[in-house]
């Protein structure tokens, strides 16, 4: 267990990303956990799963943390995390079993190419609205196909939706400081539905290390999870202080540098 320590820097690092992009940390815990359980010797079968079910897990208590954050600048909108939170759970179940069928290495190609498409849309689409724009509520079948689609694409690929769900919500009207608070509580539903999923999938798997809990690895979930809370929080506030076009175009290029790492790796 004295490998919590290792993980005690990248929940501090995560947990600003979260706060300030929305993103719940899981874009990042992914490729960190994958290199970090690369380094420690674990079993490339496992590696990937177990990977993606901490990750979900981490951002159900970095979601929540940044949520409060965000909530706190009046920057949530709650109708909407009611509306479609049954969906992203529903969404996540389902993405944790796909996940559990899937080998490791498709897996991680998958995770880097969404994210990458994802990067070229906001960088280059003008999603940026104004403070006093008008915010469009989609319809009830529209939350079920986003929110369950978000879940299973967020819950197979670790990470607890950002990518999609900031697009979705400024298309609607929503301006990015809005859609990023949201966004980190639609992550909770969906990371916690994800999380239990590959939990009970890896419950059984013959090559899952001591300290695994099903696909959930305990030391890399408690270092992080012990500095990424708070960090979450100064995160947020950064989010309400910095322009909004600007904050856009830096969550497109993080999200484009950490998809071509994830995609070299894998493939090289």
């Amino acid at each position: 267990m004295t490998e919590v320590l290792i993980y005690l820097p990248l929940g501090v690092v995560a947990g600003i990303l979260a706060g300030l992009f929305g993103i719940g940390g899981g874009i990042i815990f992914v490729p960190v956990l994958l290199l970090g359980f690369e380094f420690i010797g674990m079993h490339g079968e496992v590696m990937a799963h177990l990977a993606i079910g901490t990750s979900l897990a981490c951002v159900v208590f970095t979601g929540l943390s940044s949520t409060i954050a965000h909530h706190r600048k009046g920057a949530v909108m709650w109708p909407w995390v009611i509306k479609m939170g049954p969906f992203l759970i529903l969404g996540g179940v389902i993405g944790g079993w796909t996940a559990d069928q899937l080998p490791g290495q498709i897996l991680i190609v998958m995770l880097g190419t969404f994210l990458l498409i994802m990067s070229f849309q906001l960088f280059i689409k003008n999603q940026v609205h104004s403070e006093g724009g008008v915010i469009r509520m989609p319809s009830i079948p529209v939350f079920g196909f986003a929110g369950t689609f978000t879940g299973w694409i967020s819950s197979m690929m670790g990470i607890a939706g950002g990518a999609l769900t900031v697009p979705f919500m400024t298309s609607h009207g929503a301006p990015v400081r809005y859609a990023i608070g949201t966004a980190s509580a639609f992550g909770i539903p969906t990371a916690f539905a994800g999380a239990i999923s590959f939990i009970i999938a890896g419950l059984d798997h013959p090559e899952r290390p001591d300290w695994a809990f099903g696909y959930v690895y305990l030391p890399a979930f408690l270092g992080i999870i012990a500095t990424s809370t708070l960090s979450a929080r100064l995160g947020a506030r950064f989010a309400h202080s910095l322009d909004q076009k600007l904050l856009q175009r830096l969550f497109a290029c993080f999200l484009a540098i950490l998809s071509i790492r994830l995609i070299w790796n894998s493939v090289a």
